[in-house]
């Protein structure tokens, strides 16, 4: 078998003349595979990261005289500014940026040095990768704990590599790797010591596949992707990057591989319909992989079909390490009224993965809504300090802030979940209720106004609203706000009781009654014992 890379190279108007560190090896036999503490080393020696412009890693792909070219991910180096950080954490500025054509999300940057760093080997065909394979992905992920990035090296498996199945900007390889955000760009090994891609993409529902973002990180798949260096090899030359030219094997066919990647282009456009029958059709073709029972049951957490504990309890029979399955599970119980059930698998899932903060998360919820705040606190707490940049965390921590009476605390984590996600409409809404209960009713309104912006259709910022104007003295406005908001949900009781209480200031006494009736009537029916009670009180104020 031939290797692709060539002795001499034209990068950019950079000229390579002898290469003094070959980049590219053949596949190597099982029978060489290396201890994951090897493989440790290896990637801490070759595993750059990136500063000045994002967050991010790269690796080292070779070496020539003082010039070193790293590939990461184009998306990662796509600001001015950046700079490599090597494993010795010296700086150095990046001088060149190449990208892929196509959209390909693949980048080679160089920079140069008198010293002297390894050179990571890539393997000449990562089409013979196979699911189950055990991988691993290094990278600088940002710690809120020293409040820097980190190098980390995470073990998981292939989930499949499938032939021809894209997911758009050149990704394919699907992996199960617990990833960060930093991870970005950094290199995917064997378990030989070999690139066989370049990681981009982690926890496929809510990524930039689509332009939509799902924020409910509860229910996941986990599952990662990452641009293989056989896509790399393809297209360097057209990218302009000479001495690359890939291995061609005949490939077999994968359709339950195929299945998979379909599946998750499924679940990121919001089809968990098709998804399902995807992971119906695998199963008909394989029963005995846990992995298809396991994506199935997200398929159905996410269609709120009770029966995905059916599938997470045989995907933990077949694996019963499995971390992601218990938590899943656990949020299918939540969701269903078990509370205690579900905080017994978050800890299960905890248990087996101490480092990945969508357990802390739920666990955090759940207690929460099992009315114990100060130890959902530290659940929330724990989920931030292991994935910083996780909006909806904020957000519940501040929720739980506002039950405890820590009113700047609340505000605090409304504001950066929005610096996370400007778009989150949520964090929007209950920044809103923030400011209005701390007497900010201007900028309270400022807040619904955006909420509402995101999302037109949602009653309760508009009624919310109606309470703050109504504050300010605008009671025109104030019915308005009321008025849409029973029209988009007209069991909305407390915008008809609202409008009743306005209603009653401007003298309207007969509308006013008619509103807290029909307010009451809801409340009953909606079992707001507290809130039927004092509109009944309302009532016969109003008509003393």
């Amino acid at each position: 078998m031939k290797n692709y890379l060539l002795p001499t190279a034209i990068f950019g108007s950079i000229t390579v003349g002898t290469l003094q560190s070959i980049a590219l090896v053949s596949y190597i036999s099982p029978a060489m595979a290396l201890s994951p503490i090897e493989v440790q080393r290896i990637a801490k020696q070759t595993t750059v990261r990136i500063a000045g412009c994002n967050i991010g890693s790269g690796v080292i792909l070779r070496k020539n005289g003082n010039t070193y070219t790293v590939l990461t991910v184009a998306h990662a180096v796509k600001n001015t500014g950046c700079e490599i950080v090597t494993p010795d954490d010296a700086k150095y500025r990046v001088t060149q940026v190449k990208n892929f054509p196509n959209k390909i999300d693949l980048a080679v940057v160089t920079f140069t040095s008198n010293k002297n760093y390894a050179v990571a080997k890539i393997i000449d065909n990562s089409d013979r990768i196979e699911a189950a394979e055990n991988i691993y992905v290094s990278g600088f992920p940002l710690s809120s704990a020293i409040n820097s990035a980190v190098f980390t090296f995470v073990k998981g498996d292939v989930i499949a590599n499938p032939t021809t199945q894209q997911q758009g900007k050149g990704y394919s390889l699907i992996y199960s790797n617990n990833t960060l955000p930093g991870h970005s760009g950094g290199p995917v090994w064997n378990d030989r010591g070999e690139v066989i891609a370049i990681h981009g993409q982690g926890d496929i529902l809510g990524t930039k596949l689509t332009e939509t973002i799902n924020r409910d990180v509860r229910v996941k798949t986990g599952y990662n992707l990452g641009i293989t260096t056989n896509t790399f090899a393809k297209l360097a030359s057209t990218a302009g990057i000479a001495g690359y030219t890939p291995t061609t094997v005949a490939t077999r066919s994968k359709p339950v591989d195929d299945l998979i990647a379909s599946a998750i282009v499924k679940e990121s456009k919001g089809d968990y319909k098709g998804m399902l029958a995807d992971m119906d059709r695998a199963i008909f073709l394989d029963s005995q992989n846990g992995r298809l029972y396991y994506t199935r049951g997200v398929a159905k957490s996410l269609l709120g079909n009770r029966d995905a504990i059916a599938d997470y309890n045989q995907a933990i029979a077949f694996a019963p390490n499995e971390s992601a399955a218990y938590n899943n599970r656990g949020v299918t119980k939540s969701d269903l009224g078990d509370k205690k059930g579900a905080i017994v698998d978050f800890d299960r899932a905890i248990a087996l993965d101490a480092n990945d903060a969508k357990p802390y998360y739920n666990r955090g919820n759940a207690k929460a809504q099992l009315n114990s705040p100060k130890t959902a606190l530290v659940d929330f707490d724990k989920a931030i300090a292991l994935d910083p940049n996780l909006a909806p965390a904020y957000l519940s921590r501040g929720t739980t802030k506002s039950l405890l009476g820590d009113t700047k605390g609340e505000l605090a984590d409304f504001n950066k979940a929005i610096a996370l996600d400007p778009n989150y409409t949520a964090a929007h809404y209950n920044l809103g209720l923030a400011k209005s209960t701390s007497g900010d009713k201007k900028g309270a309104i400022e807040s619904f106004n955006r909420a509402i912006a995101l999302n037109p259709k949602d009653a309760e910022p508009y009624s919310d609203r109606g309470n703050a104007k109504s504050e300010l003295g605008d009671n025109k406005g104030a019915i308005e706000d009321y008025n849409r908001s029973i029209v988009l949900d007209p069991n909305n009781a407390k915008a008809y009781a609202n409008r009743g209480l306005v209603k009653s200031k401007l003298g309207d006494k007969k509308g006013a009654i008619l509103d807290l009736k029909k307010a009451a009537n809801r409340f009953q029916r909606q079992r707001q014992t507290a809130s039927y009670r004092r509109t009944i009180a309302e009532i016969q104020r109003i008509g003393s």
